[in-house]
């Protein structure tokens, strides 16, 4: 499988009252995941995708959540140990990336995931924020992560 794997301290605040991390930092690793994959590049692997859907030019592309889901699988214990978001592209579109994840509790003694999502992506004009069809370079960037849809109980 070709994934790029993002490891995500948590933080006391991603806690609730009962000591799980709340739902709604789901949606911030998530975030984080597709930031340091596609625009950072400081995931455990060099991907060859960063700056190709979201540059540091204000008239560059961007990168839009057109929608998102998310599946809790297990309850996810606040701890010392980072998460892991296992992170790939299961569709490619002409101005679009399907982005899923897994999420891996990181202190669990043997793989444990407890979400998996889907991100549907637009890439959008900087300046006009219509959608842009991806260029040859970030096509070709996203080849090798590409692999099988995750498979959502409700999707």
């Amino acid at each position: 499988m070709a994934r790029t794997h993002v490891d995500i301290e948590l933080r006391w605040g991603d806690q609730d009252a009962y000591g799980h991390v709340n739902n709604v930092a789901f949606a911030r690793f998530l975030e984080e995941a597709r930031v340091r994959t596609f625009w950072l590049g400081s995931g455990r692997e060099r991907t060859g995708m960063e700056r190709h859907f979201r540059g540091d030019d204000p008239s560059g592309p961007k990168m839009l959540v057109a929608s998102q889901q998310i599946e809790f699988v297990s309850v996810l214990e606040y701890g010392e140990r980072p998460i892991t978001v296992e992170l790939w592209v299961a569709k490619l579109g002409g101005s679009s990336l399907e982005v899923h994840y897994e999420i891996i509790d990181g202190g669990a003694a043997e793989r444990s995931v407890v979400a998996r999502a889907v991100s549907h992506i637009v890439i959008v004009d900087g300046t006009t924020m219509r959608p842009t069809r991806l260029s040859a370079e970030g096509r070709a960037s996203v080849e090798w992560w590409m692999d099988e849809p995750v498979r959502l109980r409700r999707a």
